[in-house]
């Protein structure tokens, strides 16, 4: 008998397998277990999503499109122009709300560490030019250092990213305790060598803060 059509499946799917990635790993997950948990045959599992690759590929995808509107949410929610610093601290937060990307993104499993290492290169390019012109934009807003050479502050927070991403595969596994603390420096470090006080442009420090949370969430949702 033909089970019956499950409202909204693709997200109930997710659900189920985002549970049992993190209850036992990417590689001891199964189609059959989340089939199974969703309620849900095999082959409607297929039909949303054609491999369990791909599966875990839209599980990060959302979840990353959640964080990324966090953080956006809590600029558009203050009153006052938020501060580079401070951005770095809005996604710190969201990160440590959810636990499949901060597994992910500690790398404390190895095949959610390889995903990220295969993934990477084709989406921190642009990334890099983008965190470039949004240096340009604070500094024209009065939120940095005229001074600051974009390029070379994308570089530096370009690298530190995608260094603390794979850090665990060289020093071993982090915690996320360990993680809040090396962003909070680094943040910590950008306020009192980038960041100046006074004359800040509000409107276009949001304009630069919601350019940049635009553009990654469009590649998000083009990945």
């Amino acid at each position: 008998m033909p089970r019956s059509t499950i409202p909204d499946r693709a997200n109930v799917i997710l659900d189920q397998a985002r549970e049992i990635v993190l209850e036992k790993g990417y590689q001891r997950t199964t189609i059959a277990e989340i089939a199974r948990r969703a309620g849900v045959g095999k082959g409607a599992v297929y039909l949303d999503f054609p491999s369990k690759e791909a599966l875990l590929d839209a599980l990060l995808v959302r979840s990353a499109r959640s964080l990324t509107q966090a953080v956006r949410d809590r600029v558009d929610r203050s009153a006052q122009p938020v501060a580079l610093s401070a951005v770095y601290r809005f996604g710190l937060e969201a990160l440590l709300g959810d636990e499949l990307m901060l597994a992910c993104y500690l790398a404390d499993d190895g095949v959610l560490g390889g995903y990220l290492r295969e993934k990477g290169p084709q989406r921190y390019r642009p990334r890099m030019d983008w965190l470039a012109d949004y240096v340009a934009e604070l500094s024209r807003a009065g939120l940095l250092r005229a001074d600051l050479d974009p390029g070379a502050a994308s570089l530096m927070m370009s690298v530190f990213a995608v260094g603390l991403a794979n850090a665990s595969a060289t020093v071993g596994a982090l915690t996320g305790e360990q993680l809040g603390q090396a962003v909070e420096l680094m943040a910590g470090l950008i306020a009192a060598g980038w960041e100046v006080g006074d004359g800040a442009d509000p409107a276009a420090a949001h304009r630069a803060h919601i350019r940049l949370l635009e553009l990654l969430a469009d590649q998000i949702g083009a990945s």
